[in-house]
């Protein structure tokens, strides 16, 4: 007797082809998705050195642009004018390099801040250029450049803000895909933050045409505790603490050293004949561009009184700018 070869059913073999091409497309799937893996991982490092990069760049221009606000008067307009404009130019090529990068997921949420921070800056740069030379060439009187330079100075300070929220979503990612720390940029904090004040800055550029040195001292203070809430009446509370001290930063906005600078603390209780005896102190001199922090103790302020507080600095040898030497709080302090 004969027999036939087996032959399987032509169902079992369609199941058998099934299973192979999903198996064929698992191992696929696989292969494309660490391939994808690992040009994300590129891409994301590749984009992150690229920033830093970018960063230390603006680093470096908010150090050129403290340093112009510190020495206006001290050159004549044509050397201004070519400092802001390079500033300009350069901030505008990080922008270009910023967009050429290749944005993968995982960085995308550093990639927007960078992006919202270089923009602004280069806007802000290229807006304060525009803005000092409308103040340059504006008649007596002519104010139309002010509203330019706040713009200017507004701009920056959003790209600070967005470039420190960077920063912290850098500090999120994977550890692998950051070679080292980003630096820490800022163009309006720090030790030239003072000099970040429009009104002080058109002030100095109206002078420039005529007198190169500009004394000028520029002052704030805080309360420490500092006050959390200010009511319809314009008094500030302060939180119960065991004394109340008031911080007092004193900074050179001028380009010339001032010497023998008077810092006055009085204290008023409001509607009240009662007085205290003031608080002062001497700076012997201040550098262009830096800042001195005094500090006074044991306000005898009572909880639950209104009082008055006020600052004053004053140059012996006389002040320039004198709108903005003089702080001035109006509280009252908790008694629990």
């Amino acid at each position: 007797m004969a027999y036939s070869d087996f032959a399987p059913p032509r169902r079992s073999r369609r199941r058998r082809n099934i299973v192979i091409l999903i198996i064929a497309a698992l191992v696929v799937g696989v292969l494309v998705l660490a391939v994808r893996y690992r040009t994300e991982r590129r891409e994301s490092i590749d984009y992150l050195t690229a920033a830093e990069e970018i960063a230390e760049q603006h680093d470096a221009m908010s150090e050129q642009l403290g340093a112009l606000f510190q020495g206006l008067g001290q050159e004549d307009r044509p050397a201004l004018e070519q400092r802001l404009e390079t500033l300009s130019v350069d901030a505008t090529e990080t922008v270009k390099l910023l967009e050429a990068q290749v944005v993968s997921r995982p960085v995308g949420e550093v990639a927007g801040l960078m992006g919202v921070a270089v923009v602004a800056w280069a806007e802000g740069i290229d807006t304060l250029g525009s803005a000092i030379v409308a103040i340059l060439d504006a008649e007596d009187g002519d104010e139309s450049g002010d509203e330019g330079l706040r713009e200017a100075f507004e701009l920056i300070r959003l790209g600070d803000r967005a470039y420190e929220r960077a920063v912290a979503a850098v500090a999120r990612l994977d550890p692998e895909l950051v070679s080292t720390p980003f630096p820490e940029v800022s163009y309006a904090q720090g030790q030239y933050a003072p000099l970040y004040n429009h009104e002080i800055v058109a002030n100095r550029l109206r002078l420039q045409g005529g007198l190169a040195e500009l004394i000028d001292v520029a002052l704030v203070a805080n309360t420490v505790p500092q006050p959390v809430s200010e009511d319809a009446a314009g008094i500030w509370t302060i939180p119960a603490s065991d004394e109340l001290t008031l911080e007092v930063t004193v900074s050179n906005t001028g380009n010339v050293v001032v010497e023998r600078v008077s810092v006055l603390v009085e204290l008023q209780r409001v509607a009240s004949s009662e007085t205290f005896a003031p608080l002062g102190q001497l700076i012997p001199a201040i550098e262009p561009g830096q800042s001195e922090l005094l500090v006074f103790s044991n306000l005898e302020a009572e909880p639950g009184e209104v009082y008055s507080v006020t600052a004053t600095a004053t140059v012996e040898t006389g002040d320039d700018l004198t709108d903005d030497n003089t702080f001035n709080l109006v509280f009252k302090r908790n008694a629990e």
